[in-house]
């Protein structure tokens, strides 16, 4: 499958692989490892922390900081696999624990290992929020956890939208216009734990130009849907709130992205009823809005 730019090969889980691929795609091939390496032989290594209903823990060859070009990182999913990566390889090796099935391996490797291996090595700016296609370009929500994302973005595919973020966006820049990046085929509105969701077959394949930023905010069941545009600080707020990882070696380069982003990108908070009934008000708002 097409994840992230890239074709996502799983060497030796044939099921995972679907067959979709564009030829003028680089591969990221995910295969069993066979070397001597592995996530104990790291000697830099974090506490575990409580991610997606486990326990994970990350590690590195040298010290956080110092590990973005060519040392090796792993991390440990506790009890199901443990994954190893270098920086700029389009290779992932994975070794399988007691409780490893081929579809925790799926879950693991695109909610989770990719994002972070391609904003470790800055390939992307990967942000965690969902995005869809309006007219040609991106348009990108954010909200808190279990703040509307999801459902809305649910909306729009539902009203053929293409899909291009269910969690994670990878961004970049082109010029002086950041384009937004597909992150994979799936979609889950109710954010069961260690599950994709459902698969999209309307899913940008390339990168489209990020129009707009939208920060949902919670209203009350009868409350008007109001669309406001944000300014100054507000703006960069707005996108710090929405990275995905933010190790603290890695907060330089946010900075830096985020404000040039801060300057180029609207960003609006919405107003949203907490009524479901009230989704097409909202989504015909935002279309307008947008048109």
């Amino acid at each position: 499958m097409i994840a992230f730019g890239f074709n996502i090969v799983y060497k030796d889980e044939p099921l995972l692989d679907d067959h979709i691929c564009d030829p003028s795609k680089e591969n990221i091939t995910i295969s069993k490892n066979s070397s001597l390496d592995t996530f104990s032989n790291l000697p830099i290594k974090s506490d575990y922390i409580p991610m997606s209903g486990r326990d994970v823990a990350y590690g590195t060859q040298k010290a956080f900081g110092e590990c973005q070009e060519s040392c090796q990182w792993g991390a440990d999913i506790k009890g199901i696999v443990s994954i190893l990566w270098y920086p700029h390889s389009k290779q992932i090796s994975y070794i399988s624990k007691d409780g490893y099935t081929a579809e925790l391996l799926q879950f693991w490797i695109l909610h989770t290992i990719l994002p972070i291996k391609l904003a470790l090595e800055k390939t992307y700016h990967i942000l965690h929020v969902g995005a869809v296609e309006v007219a040609g370009n991106a348009i990108v929500f954010s909200a808190e956890s279990f703040g509307g994302k999801s459902t809305l973005t649910d909306y729009f595919i539902q009203q053929n939208h293409t899909l291009l973020s269910d969690d994670t966006l990878g961004i970049y820049q082109e010029k002086d216009v950041f384009m937004a990046v597909s992150s994979y085929p799936f979609h889950r509105p109710y954010r069961e734990a260690e599950s994709l969701g459902y698969k999209v077959t309307n899913v940008a394949t390339n990168a489209k130009p990020i129009k707009a930023f939208f920060l949902l905010e919670k209203g009350e069941k009868r409350a008007d849907v109001k669309i406001k545009e944000l300014k100054g600080v507000e703006k960069y707020r707005a996108f710090h709130f929405s990275t995905f990882i933010n190790f603290e070696f890695m907060q330089e380069e946010h900075f830096r992205v985020l404000s040039t982003m801060a300057q180029s990108i609207p960003i609006y908070s919405v107003t949203i009823p907490w009524d479901l009934s009230r989704l097409p008000e909202v989504y015909n708002t935002i279309v307008k809005h947008i048109r």
